[in-house]
């Protein structure tokens, strides 16, 4: 389902938002989750830099399918806004690709590209988040209030 009103909502509220809970599965079935720092576009994707030795990462190398959630921090029950996706992440191994998730990356954090940051994440893999199903969830307008589309 598509509203023009509240897709744009998303958009803007992952842009505005910096820690992401990544659901993971582990070969036996046991859930791991791991909180990244993203950055996002658009098209709601969502990239961070990881290890690739991280358990999340080693995870998503043989089960690319995964979860996230994003939400805003508040007290108040009818203030609770954020956003469920289901999807799938990879590594991102095109160099273009990671030459212009960096740049983003380094935008939003600057601290990324000074150092002892710099080196740190450079030694690290850029990973992308692509969401197939998304859950809006924004109390503000009612509670239990939610908008879901698939991708």
């Amino acid at each position: 389902m598509t509203d023009p009103e509240v897709d744009p909502q998303i958009a803007d509220f992952l842009a505005a938002h910096r820690t992401a809970s990544l659901a993971t599965v582990d070969a036996a079935g046991l859930p791991h989750a791991a909180n990244v720092q993203y950055v996002s576009d658009d098209a709601l994707n969502l990239y961070w830099v990881s290890s690739t030795a991280s358990e999340h990462s080693q995870h998503l190398a043989d089960r690319p399918g995964s979860a996230i959630t994003v939400y805003a921090h508040v007290d108040a029950p009818d203030q609770i806004h954020g956003v469920q996706m289901h999807g799938t992440a990879e590594l991102l191994s095109d160099a273009a690709a990671v030459t212009l998730v960096r740049a983003l990356y380094e935008a939003t954090y600057p601290f990324a590209a000074e150092p002892p940051y710099r080196d740190a994440v450079a030694a690290q893999s850029f990973y992308r988040f692509r969401p197939t199903w998304v859950r809006w969830i924004d109390n503000r307008r009612g509670f239990g209030w939610k908008h879901e589309k698939t991708l």
